[in-house]
C-alpha cells in the first residue's frame, strides 16, 4: 500500500472496529489459563452470540452426537479453540452486516465471505487439517479489506466498488488504479485487531497463492480459502464457468484434488447453504437458484473433464508424432539416404563402443574397409544415375553376406567399412573373401542392356594378435587404411590386412 493510503486507514475515524466481546475473545486467547467455564460466562454476555453458539452446537454442520440444552454443554462440546473462533466469527460478521446496507456488491461480497467461509472448513475437512473453525474464520474474513478500503476511502473506492462484476476482474480493477488490491488492506486491519497472524497471511497471499512467500504453518489455509473463494464465485457469479474452472485449476495445482473431488465439494456446500443461512439469518441463495447453480456447476465440471480428455489425447497424439519425428531425424542421421546402410557418423559412434568391449574383455575385433574399383568409369561411362544403383545393389549384396551382429556401414563416395566383433584375422579373412567374391559375381545392365561387372579392394586390421594390441581406435582405422591402398597399390580386386 502507499503511504497515503496507510495513512488514511489509520487515521479513519469510522474504520470498522471489534466488538467488544470480539476484542475480550482474542484477550481470552492469548491467556494460556483461560478455562471453557470463564469462556462460556463471557459469551453469555451477549444472549444474541449465545443463541447463535447454541444453534451451532446443534447444527448439521457440526455433526455432533447429541443435543446441548446449555450454553456450557455447547462450549464442551465444540471444544475451547472450535467456540473461540466461532464466536470470534459471529461478531466479526455484524462488521459486514452494518457495512452492506442497501448496496447490492458489499450484500455480494458479504455471502461470497459465508460461501468462502464454509467451503474453506469442508475442504480442510477433505485434507483432515487441524483447526478447522480459524480455517473457516480465514475464509470467511478474506475480503475485509473491501470493507476497510470501502470506509477509509469513500469517494475513491466506491467509484472502484460500483464496476463490482466479479472478484477475480475486481481485483484487476484494484490493482490498476490502487497499486495493490484489497488483500494487503485487510491484512493490515486484521494485524491491527491482533487477530491470528496465520490468517492475516491468509488474507495477503490469498489472491495470488503460488507466487506469495507463504510461512509453512499458513500454506494450507491459504490455498484452502483460494480454492473456496473461486468456489463461491462459481455460486455467485452471473458467468460461473471462469470460477468454476479456476476453483478446479486450483484444487488440482494447490490441494491435488481431482475433478470428482470437486463436483462433491460443489454439491456438499450447496446442501449446507440453507443451514449456514440460518445461522446467520440470512438467505445467501434461493433454493431453487441453488439448484440450478449446483447443476451448472456440475456441467461445467463435465464440460470441462471432456476438454481436459480431448486436450491430453491431443497432447498424447503431438507427444508421439513429435517421437515420431524424432526418431526419424534419428535414423536419417545415422543412416546413408541412398543405400540405406549406416553411415559414418554411426560408424563413428559404435567403433569406440565396439572397441571400449573389446579392449575391456580381450575380445578380437577386426575392421575392413572395401572400395569399389575405377568406380570413377561407371559413373563417366554409365551415368551418375548407374552409379547410382551400382552403390544400392551392391550395399545389399554386401548386407547379405553378413551376420546380424556385422556391421556394415556407407563410409563415403564408394567406399564401405566393415567392423567385425568377434573376429580375429583368420576367420576375417574368410568373410572379408566371401564379400569380395559376391561383389565380383554381381552382374549389373547397362541402360543398354549389356552386362558389367565391377570389384573391390579390401584392407582390413584387426585389433589383437596374440599378446599384441592396437590401442585407440583411430589407430585401427589408419592400419585398415593402410592395408586398402596396399591391396589397390598391388593390382585391385584383392585383399590386404595389417596385423598389430
Amino acid at each position: 500500500m502507499t503511504p497515503a493510503i496507510l495513512e488514511a486507514l489509520k487515521f479513519c475515524p469510522n474504520l470498522p472496529s471489534l466488538p467488544g466481546v470480539a476484542i475480550r475473545i482474542l484477550e481470552m486467547g492469548r491467556d494460556p489459563d483461560v478455562n471453557i467455564g470463564a469462556l462460556a460466562g463471557l459469551i453469555a454476555k451477549d444472549p444474541a452470540l449465545a443463541g447463535r453458539l447454541l444453534r451451532v452446537s446443534n447444527s448439521p454442520l457440526y455433526a455432533q452426537r447429541r443435543n446441548t440444552t446449555n450454553l456450557h454443554q455447547a462450549v464442551m462440546l465444540l471444544g475451547l479453540n472450535a467456540t473461540m473462533t466461532l464466536a470470534l466469527s459471529f461478531s466479526l460478521t455484524d462488521i459486514y452486516r452494518s457495512s452492506r446496507g442497501d448496496r447490492p456488491s458489499i450484500d455480494r461480497v458479504w455471502r461470497r465471505a459465508l460461501i468462502s467461509g464454509l467451503a474453506s472448513r469442508m475442504l480442510g475437512e477433505t485434507l483432515k487439517l487441524a483447526a478447522l473453525d480459524e480455517l473457516y474464520l480465514a475464509g470467511l474474513l478474506q475480503d475485509l479489506g473491501i470493507l476497510a478500503l470501502d470506509t477509509a476511502l469513500p469517494e475513491r473506492y466506491s467509484d472502484l466498488f460500483s464496476r463490482y462484476e466479479s472478484h477475480d476482474r475486481f481485483l484487476m480493477i484494484e490493482r490498476e488504479s490502487l497499486g495493490f488490491d484489497h488483500g494487503e488492506a485487510g491484512a493490515w486491519l486484521m494485524r491491527h485487531w491482533g487477530l491470528p497472524e496465520r490468517i492475516a497471511v491468509t488474507a495477503l497471499a490469498v489472491h495470488d497463492p503460488e507466487q506469495a512467500d507463504i510461512p509453512d504453518d499458513a500454506q494450507a489455509f491459504v490455498y484452502c480459502v483460494a480454492v473456496a473463494g473461486h468456489v463461491a464465485d462459481g455460486l455467485l457469479d452471473e458467468r460461473p464457468e471462469p470460477a468454476v474452472d479456476a476453483a478446479a485449476d486450483a484444487a488440482e495445482a494447490l490441494l491435488g484434488l481431482d475433478q470428482q473431488v470437486m463436483q462433491m465439494l460443489f454439491q456438499e456446500v450447496a446442501d449446507a447453504l440453507p443451514e449456514l443461512g440460518r445461522l446467520f439469518e440470512v438467505q445467501i441463495l434461493s433454493p431453487a437458484m441453488i439448484l440450478g447453480l449446483v447443476e451448472q456447476a456440475r456441467e461445467i465440471l463435465a464440460t470441462r473433464n471432456l476438454r481436459l480428455v480431448h486436450q491430453a489425447t491431443e497432447h498424447q497424439q503431438k507427444v508421439v508424432e513429435m517421437e515420431q519425428a524424432a526418431e526419424i531425424l534419428q535414423k536419417a542421421a545415422i543412416h546413408d539416404a541412398l543405400t540405406g546402410l549406416h553411415n559414418r557418423r554411426y560408424f563413428d559412434q559404435v567403433l569406440d563402443d565396439e572397441f571400449a568391449q573389446a579392449t575391456d574383455n580381450s575380445w578380437p575385433l577386426t575392421l575392413g574397409f572395401i572400395d569399389l574399383d575405377h568406380f570413377k568409369r561407371v559413373n563417366d561411362t554409365q551415368g551418375h544415375l548407374m552409379g547410382d544403383a551400382v552403390l544400392v545393389k551392391i550395399a545389399a549384396v554386401l548386407k547379405r553376406n553378413l551376420r546380424e551382429r556385422d556391421y556394415i556401414m556407407r563410409y563415403g563416395g564408394e567406399e564401405f567399412v566393415v567392423l567385425l566383433p568377434g573376429h580375429g584375422m583368420e576367420s576375417a579373412l574368410n568373410v572379408f573373401e566371401r564379400l569380395r567374391a559376391a561383389v565380383e559375381a554381381t552382374r549389373h545392365l547397362s541402360e543398354a542392356g549389356d552386362s558389367f561387372f565391377v570389384t573391390t579392394s579390401i584392407g582390413i586390421a584387426a585389433y589383437m594378435d596374440g599378446e599384441h594390441r592396437i590401442h585407440d581406435p583411430i589407430h585401427l582405422v589408419r592400419a585398415a587404411d593402410r592395408a586398402l591402398y596396399d591391396a589397390k597399390r598391388h593390382g585391385r580386386n584383392r585383399i590386404e590386412w595389417v596385423l598389430p
